[in-house]
């Protein structure tokens, strides 16, 4: 542990812009108030150190102190120097602050502990020290903590034996269902670092999600599900649309037998697998693809606040998938106009026939062509030519400027 201390301990004390030395600064005229790095930072550290992994430069660092989180952002606002940019934006609900230098991102938290009164919603705060800080958070990996005044490792739930075994623990037997989101990242780190979920905890994660959804309130007009159920799943979901592989993720979640967190009704399949790629590669809406094949559909659009545009998709995606079921002859023999005609005359958005392109099939490079091709493609003769030939402005010379452009669209090869 001397060698690991001594190694966080220069690698603290060279974080950018002089922090280590404006923070131990802070501290000593503070009344040697505590105050920790903890979380990605320290655990991306001890990952390089013990496994020789190397991590880009973090995007962010998370701070807790037992004192203001404001009053220290303030004070490193005012001592730092040689930066273009050092802005602060505080969330007052969690006594948080964000602190933006030079765009690396510090979030500075006054140390809290957290009750949830049920699954999904929002934690009643309270203050804490440290210790209890580290208790609230998901997986003890996460949990480890450098204490500024003394330089200290606090790693109160094995964090460390758990990073040199590569295994990921959740902190207590609610915690998937305190904040569901918990198990979405699980299934992320698994993946980006190469860990394994410790036997206990997928227990709890199986076990949890055979509840699932565990409690809806109720109002006087409707049934709801708990707004933090949707909101953190969405943007755990978020993240891994962005820096991760989400089908590797997804298949890690079906052997985990834990599918149903987000849709108990997907088949993780080479087809399936397939589409997660293409909706990336489309920029398609990603939740979209994950409930297309809900159960019931309502009640999923409730569970992740799904928008009336974003259900009209899903909706239009169904009655056009089951239009080419029983129609399947009929789409055959289509030439790329007339599917031209098929999507423009029902009016599809272009995140449905993303759908459409993702759910694979016999059409689904018909659709892909609409999307970047035949749309593109216009009449030789506009309105104003067509005038100039006696055309009058109206239906008929709208069905011509439309009957010239299928004739464009049909010199495309067909494959």
């Amino acid at each position: 542990m001397n060698d690991i201390s001594a190694y966080i301990n220069s690698k603290i004390s060279k974080i950018p812009f002089n922090l280590f030395n404006i923070i131990s600064e802070y501290i000593e005229l503070n009344s040697k108030v505590k105050v920790a790095i903890v979380g990605g930072y320290i655990r991306d550290l001890l990952i390089t150190k013990i496994h020789k992994k190397t991590f880009f430069t973090p995007l962010d660092i998370d701070i807790v102190t037992e004192g203001s989180s404001v009053d220290l952002a303030k004070f490193i606002k005012k001592n730092i120097s040689n930066v273009e940019l050092c802005l602060i934006k505080e969330f007052e609900i969690y006594n948080t602050v964000e602190l933006n230098i030079n765009n690396l991102k510090i979030d500075i938290a006054s140390a809290r502990k957290e009750y949830y009164e049920a699954p999904g919603l929002n934690p009643i705060v309270k203050y804490a020290n440290i210790e209890e800080d580290l208790k609230r958070r998901d997986f003890s990996i996460n949990a480890i903590a450098f204490e500024f005044s003394k330089k200290e490792i606090y790693d109160f739930f094995d964090g460390i034996k758990h990073i040199q075994k590569k295994e990921l623990h959740l902190l207590h037997e609610n915690s998937i269902q305190d904040d569901p989101s918990r198990l979405i990242r699980c299934a992320r780190y698994a993946s980006r670092l190469d860990f394994k979920i410790s036997t206990k905890s997928l227990q709890q994660s199986q076990q949890t999600v055979n509840r699932w959804p565990w409690k809806i309130i109720k109002d006087e007009t409707k049934s709801r599900f708990p707004p933090g159920i949707s909101i953190r799943i969405r943007m755990e979901l978020s993240e891994i649309y962005k820096y991760d592989n989400l089908a590797k993720i997804v298949s890690l979640l079906n052997d985990w037998k834990v599918i149903p967190i987000i849709n108990k009704n997907i088949i993780v399949n080479n087809e399936f697998i397939r589409g997660l790629k293409w909706i990336k590669k489309l920029k398609g809406n990603y939740i979209l693809y994950l409930l297309k094949n809900s159960e019931n559909l309502e009640l999923s659009c409730q569970r992740f606040f799904i928008n009336s545009k974003e259900k009209k998709t899903l909706k239009e995606y169904l009655n056009t998938t089951n239009q080419l079921e029983n129609e399947k002859e009929k789409f055959l023999y289509m030439t790329p106009s007339n599917w031209t005609e098929f999507i423009e005359t029902k009016n599809l958005d272009e995140e449905t026939v993303k759908l459409l392109i993702c759910n694979g099939g016999l059409f689904w490079k018909s659709f892909l062509k609409w999307l970047f091709i035949y749309k593109f493609i216009t009449s030789k003769k506009s309105g104003e030519l067509l005038k100039s030939e006696g055309w009058q402005p109206g239906k008929e010379m709208g069905d011509e400027i439309k009957r010239l452009r299928y004739i464009e669209i049909d010199k495309i090869k067909r494959e």
